[in-house]
């Protein structure tokens, strides 16, 4: 059981099934249920396809990886260098109404905050730093 894991890889969405079968891995040989798994890879997901399609508009960024486990809970670190942008500060997708009349976008954050228990964000020394949360149930 290793308490860390950690990789820095091209801003590119080809990459994520690698990026989600090593965090799947991390959680199960730390214990986590499925269900957590399969809340955090989406989340991860979520959050890594919206910094390569929407964060960097050169095809050039790379993206570093924390995953750290300790007792009850798992912190998923995302790092990357484009723009600053703070999810926590987004105002999350209007879901109720029709849909056609609702405007596009905001779901992911809000699926994010749903899916997980934390998360947080800091802008420090020309980084996004994204940090998402999973207890143990």
């Amino acid at each position: 059981m290793q308490n860390h894991f950690s990789c820095t890889l091209k801003a590119e969405i080809g990459n994520l099934p690698a990026v989600l079968d090593a965090l799947s891995d991390f959680m199960a040989s730390n214990g986590w249920t499925p269900e957590a798994i399969s809340d955090s890879a989406l989340a991860t997901d979520e959050a890594i396809t919206n910094i390569i399609l929407h964060g960097y508009k050169e095809p050039e960024g790379e993206i570093r990886l924390l995953f750290e486990a300790s007792g009850n809970e798992v912190a998923i670190t995302i790092e990357d260098d484009a723009p600053p942008f703070n999810p926590i500060q987004f105002v999350p997708a209007e879901i109720h109404g029709d849909i056609p009349d609702r405007p596009v976008g905001g779901l992911g954050i809000l699926l994010i905050r749903n899916v997980m228990d934390a998360v947080s964000y800091e802008f420090r020394d020309g980084r996004n730093i994204f940090t998402m949360k999973k207890r143990k149930t």
